[in-house]
């Protein structure tokens, strides 16, 4: 199985679950000054997790699945292993506010497992810190979907994501790791940290 054989099942896999798909956008990201270059899907999408912005107007969907074209130079110094290039393409599910953490659990382990028919080495969790409380709920989810499956706690550091700056949507993560290696991240948008450094709730979550 080649990479195009991968973009075009997970594409179609996620449009046949109701995302829409949308086209990967520019490499030089327009109208977001706070990076030189897109180096994740969800940059283009940022504006749709706090709402100046509806994606059901704008894509007719709350969800959306994305082949985003990145470039990452953070990374430079480790181009040329086995796990890390500095231009790739970050295959993506976004929603916002149309499902939660159970769908996007599920729907990336019946893609791994049932779709690429890979074996699951092990997933971790948030576990939590003296700001957020742990992902207990994607741990419970996780163990319904497999009981058998070999779930980790992990700190802020590795399952914690954002803001990108001082202020902005923010939340746990759950990662997949096979061979070693995370090849899936799923960010829970849940919360908005504000300049302040105080963490309040986001009237719409967003998976991303």
């Amino acid at each position: 199985m080649d990479s195009d054989e991968i973009r075009s099942r997970f594409l179609k896999f996620f449009e046949a679950r109701g995302h829409k798909i949308i086209p990967s956008s520019s490499l030089v990201p327009e109208n977001d000054p706070s990076v030189l270059f897109t180096t994740a899907g969800m940059q283009q999408l940022k504006p749709y997790y706090t709402y100046p912005q509806n994606a059901d107007k704008d894509f007719g969907s709350r969800n959306i699945v994305t082949a985003q074209k990145c470039i990452r130079t953070g990374d430079i110094d480790e181009v040329g292993d086995s796990t890390h290039l500095t231009f790739f393409e970050m295959l993506g599910n976004f929603s916002f506010g149309g499902y939660w953490k159970r769908e996007a659990i599920q729907y990336a382990y019946e893609f791994i497992t049932k779709e690429l028919k890979l074996k699951i080495d092990y997933v971790s969790v948030f576990e939590g810190d003296s700001e957020i409380l742990a992902d207990n709920e994607s741990r419970e989810i996780w163990t319904k979907i497999n009981p058998n499956l070999n779930i980790k706690n992990h700190n802020r550091a590795d399952n914690f994501w954002g803001p990108t700056g001082d202020e902005g949507p923010c939340g746990p993560t759950t990662e997949i790791y096979i061979n070693g290696v995370e090849i899936w991240n799923i960010v829970f948008n849940e919360f908005y940290k504000t300049k302040e450094g105080k963490y309040n709730p986001l009237e719409t979550k967003g998976i991303d």
